[in-house]
Protein backbone atom coordinates (compact mmCIF):
# COMPACT_ATOMS: atom_id res chain seq x y z
CA UNK A 1 0.00 0.00 0.00
CA UNK A 2 1.27 3.48 -0.89
CA UNK A 3 1.84 5.78 2.08
CA UNK A 4 2.20 9.52 1.70
CA UNK A 5 5.33 10.78 3.41
CA UNK A 6 4.61 13.81 5.58
CA UNK A 7 7.36 15.92 7.10
CA UNK A 8 6.85 16.22 10.86
CA UNK A 9 8.99 18.39 13.13
CA UNK A 10 8.54 18.56 16.90
CA UNK A 11 9.80 21.37 19.09
CA UNK A 12 8.99 23.14 22.36
CA UNK A 13 7.30 26.52 22.72
CA UNK A 14 10.17 28.94 23.24
CA UNK A 15 10.49 31.22 26.31
CA UNK A 16 10.35 34.32 24.10
CA UNK A 17 7.03 33.09 22.68
CA UNK A 18 5.62 32.58 26.18
CA UNK A 19 6.77 36.12 26.97
CA UNK A 20 5.05 37.32 23.79
CA UNK A 21 1.75 35.77 24.89
CA UNK A 22 2.03 37.33 28.35
CA UNK A 23 2.88 40.74 26.87
CA UNK A 24 -0.19 40.61 24.61
CA UNK A 25 -2.34 39.70 27.60
CA UNK A 26 -1.07 42.64 29.63
CA UNK A 27 -1.43 45.09 26.73
CA UNK A 28 -5.04 44.03 26.09
CA UNK A 29 -6.10 43.02 29.59
CA UNK A 30 -9.17 45.26 29.76
CA UNK A 31 -10.78 43.99 26.53
CA UNK A 32 -9.77 40.38 27.17
CA UNK A 33 -11.29 40.54 30.66
CA UNK A 34 -14.46 42.06 29.24
CA UNK A 35 -14.62 39.22 26.72
CA UNK A 36 -14.32 36.70 29.56
CA UNK A 37 -17.19 38.46 31.40
CA UNK A 38 -19.37 38.33 28.30
CA UNK A 39 -18.43 34.72 27.53
CA UNK A 40 -19.45 33.65 31.03
CA UNK A 41 -22.77 35.53 30.69
CA UNK A 42 -23.58 34.01 27.31
CA UNK A 43 -22.45 30.55 28.37
CA UNK A 44 -25.31 30.45 30.89
CA UNK A 45 -27.76 30.96 28.02
CA UNK A 46 -26.11 29.20 25.08
CA UNK A 47 -23.88 26.17 25.60
CA UNK A 48 -20.64 27.67 24.27
CA UNK A 49 -18.25 25.83 26.58
CA UNK A 50 -18.79 23.54 29.57
CA UNK A 51 -21.62 24.98 31.66
CA UNK A 52 -19.78 24.61 34.99
CA UNK A 53 -16.45 26.01 33.79
CA UNK A 54 -14.75 28.46 36.15
CA UNK A 55 -13.51 31.94 35.32
CA UNK A 56 -9.96 30.73 35.99
CA UNK A 57 -10.30 27.98 33.39
CA UNK A 58 -11.82 30.36 30.83
CA UNK A 59 -8.89 32.70 31.44
CA UNK A 60 -6.53 29.84 30.61
CA UNK A 61 -8.50 29.17 27.42
CA UNK A 62 -8.12 32.80 26.38
CA UNK A 63 -4.39 32.76 27.11
CA UNK A 64 -4.17 29.47 25.19
CA UNK A 65 -5.84 31.15 22.21
CA UNK A 66 -3.10 33.78 22.13
CA UNK A 67 -0.51 31.06 21.46
CA UNK A 68 -1.59 31.28 17.80
CA UNK A 69 -0.17 34.83 17.63
CA UNK A 70 3.34 33.44 17.98
CA UNK A 71 3.05 31.42 14.76
CA UNK A 72 4.83 32.81 11.72
CA UNK A 73 1.87 31.62 9.65
CA UNK A 74 -0.46 33.84 11.68
CA UNK A 75 1.87 36.83 11.63
CA UNK A 76 2.20 36.75 7.83
CA UNK A 77 -1.55 36.59 7.11
CA UNK A 78 -4.14 39.37 7.15
CA UNK A 79 -7.16 37.00 7.04
CA UNK A 80 -7.73 34.43 9.78
CA UNK A 81 -10.60 31.94 9.56
CA UNK A 82 -11.50 30.45 12.95
CA UNK A 83 -13.46 27.31 12.18
CA UNK A 84 -15.45 25.61 14.92
CA UNK A 85 -15.17 28.81 16.92
CA UNK A 86 -17.80 27.87 19.52
CA UNK A 87 -17.66 30.74 21.99
CA UNK A 88 -15.16 32.72 19.95
CA UNK A 89 -12.00 30.81 20.80
CA UNK A 90 -9.43 31.49 19.51
CA UNK A 91 -10.93 34.08 17.12
CA UNK A 92 -12.13 36.82 19.47
CA UNK A 93 -8.89 37.00 21.51
CA UNK A 94 -6.99 37.14 18.20
CA UNK A 95 -9.23 39.97 16.98
CA UNK A 96 -8.74 41.89 20.22
CA UNK A 97 -4.96 41.64 20.15
CA UNK A 98 -4.52 42.12 16.38
CA UNK A 99 -7.03 44.75 15.19
CA UNK A 100 -5.18 45.05 11.86
CA UNK A 101 -6.12 41.47 10.94
CA UNK A 102 -9.57 40.36 9.78
CA UNK A 103 -10.99 37.42 11.70
CA UNK A 104 -13.85 35.29 10.37
CA UNK A 105 -15.71 33.30 13.04
CA UNK A 106 -17.08 30.11 11.51
CA UNK A 107 -19.35 27.56 13.18
CA UNK A 108 -22.27 25.48 11.94
CA UNK A 109 -24.24 26.21 15.13
CA UNK A 110 -25.99 29.53 14.48
CA UNK A 111 -26.73 30.23 18.18
CA UNK A 112 -23.01 30.15 18.95
CA UNK A 113 -22.19 32.53 16.11
CA UNK A 114 -25.00 34.84 17.22
CA UNK A 115 -23.53 34.96 20.73
CA UNK A 116 -20.06 35.64 19.32
CA UNK A 117 -21.38 38.52 17.21
CA UNK A 118 -23.02 40.08 20.27
CA UNK A 119 -19.81 39.71 22.28
CA UNK A 120 -17.67 41.21 19.52
CA UNK A 121 -20.05 44.16 19.10
CA UNK A 122 -20.16 44.75 22.85
CA UNK A 123 -16.37 44.87 23.04
CA UNK A 124 -16.29 47.23 20.07
CA UNK A 125 -14.50 44.99 17.59
CA UNK A 126 -14.74 46.03 13.94
CA UNK A 127 -12.43 43.43 12.42
CA UNK A 128 -14.73 40.40 12.72
CA UNK A 129 -17.11 38.72 10.28
CA UNK A 130 -19.04 35.47 10.71
CA UNK A 131 -20.24 32.41 8.85
CA UNK A 132 -22.71 29.66 9.85
CA UNK A 133 -21.95 27.08 7.17
CA UNK A 134 -19.53 24.18 7.15
CA UNK A 135 -15.92 25.14 6.51
CA UNK A 136 -16.40 22.99 3.41
CA UNK A 137 -18.53 25.81 1.96
CA UNK A 138 -16.40 28.76 3.10
CA UNK A 139 -14.38 30.60 0.48
CA UNK A 140 -10.74 30.60 1.53
CA UNK A 141 -8.74 33.11 -0.50
CA UNK A 142 -5.06 32.66 -1.15
CA UNK A 143 -3.09 33.70 1.90
CA UNK A 144 -5.90 33.07 4.38
CA UNK A 145 -5.00 30.98 7.42
CA UNK A 146 -7.44 28.48 8.95
CA UNK A 147 -7.18 28.23 12.74
CA UNK A 148 -9.08 26.07 15.19
CA UNK A 149 -8.98 25.17 18.88
CA UNK A 150 -9.79 21.55 19.72
CA UNK A 151 -12.54 21.36 17.09
CA UNK A 152 -11.15 19.01 14.41
CA UNK A 153 -8.97 16.02 13.84
CA UNK A 154 -6.32 16.86 11.25
CA UNK A 155 -7.62 14.46 8.59
CA UNK A 156 -11.23 15.54 9.09
CA UNK A 157 -10.35 19.21 8.55
CA UNK A 158 -8.17 18.47 5.51
CA UNK A 159 -11.02 16.43 4.04
CA UNK A 160 -13.50 19.28 4.57
CA UNK A 161 -11.14 21.77 2.94
CA UNK A 162 -10.94 19.49 -0.10
CA UNK A 163 -9.62 21.24 -3.20
CA UNK A 164 -9.73 24.73 -1.71
CA UNK A 165 -6.57 26.79 -2.29
CA UNK A 166 -5.61 26.78 1.40
CA UNK A 167 -1.94 27.21 2.18
CA UNK A 168 -1.66 27.05 5.95
CA UNK A 169 -3.48 25.82 9.05
CA UNK A 170 -2.77 26.46 12.74
CA UNK A 171 -4.47 24.12 15.21
CA UNK A 172 -4.52 24.14 19.00
CA UNK A 173 -4.96 20.48 19.94
CA UNK A 174 -3.37 17.48 21.58
CA UNK A 175 0.10 16.85 20.23
CA UNK A 176 0.35 13.09 20.67
CA UNK A 177 -2.41 12.09 18.25
CA UNK A 178 -1.21 14.11 15.26
CA UNK A 179 0.51 11.22 13.48
CA UNK A 180 -2.51 8.92 13.63
CA UNK A 181 -4.75 11.75 12.41
CA UNK A 182 -2.77 11.92 9.16
CA UNK A 183 -4.35 8.64 8.06
CA UNK A 184 -6.02 8.98 4.67
CA UNK A 185 -4.41 12.30 3.71
CA UNK A 186 -3.01 11.84 0.21
CA UNK A 187 -1.27 15.18 -0.17
CA UNK A 188 2.19 15.47 1.45
CA UNK A 189 2.18 18.00 4.27
CA UNK A 190 4.81 19.79 6.31
CA UNK A 191 3.79 19.74 9.97
CA UNK A 192 5.32 21.40 13.00
CA UNK A 193 4.09 20.21 16.39
CA UNK A 194 4.99 22.75 19.06
CA UNK A 195 4.66 21.34 22.59
CA UNK A 196 3.24 23.92 25.02
CA UNK A 197 3.51 22.12 28.35
CA UNK A 198 7.12 22.90 29.29
CA UNK A 199 6.91 26.47 28.03
CA UNK A 200 3.99 27.43 30.26
CA UNK A 201 4.74 24.97 33.08
CA UNK A 202 1.08 24.66 34.07
CA UNK A 203 -1.16 21.59 34.24
CA UNK A 204 -3.68 23.25 31.89
CA UNK A 205 -1.20 22.81 29.04
CA UNK A 206 -0.47 19.14 29.68
CA UNK A 207 -0.51 17.32 26.33
CA UNK A 208 -1.45 20.49 24.42
CA UNK A 209 0.35 21.65 21.28
CA UNK A 210 0.18 24.18 18.49
CA UNK A 211 0.17 22.33 15.18
CA UNK A 212 1.24 24.27 12.09
CA UNK A 213 0.39 22.67 8.74
CA UNK A 214 1.49 23.72 5.27
CA UNK A 215 1.51 21.99 1.90
CA UNK A 216 4.87 20.60 0.77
Amino acid sequence: MFHVKHEIIREEFKPEHVAGVHALWQANKQNLSEYIDRLMWWNKRVNLISRDVSRETITHHVEHSLVVTQSKLFKESKLIIDSGTGGGLPGIPLAITYPSKHIMLNDIVSKKVMACKHMATGIGLSNISSSTVSIKKVDIPKGGVVVSKHAFKVNDLIDLLGEKPWTSIVLLKGGEEVEEELEGINEPLSIKVVDLEKGFNHSFYEGKAMVEITKQ
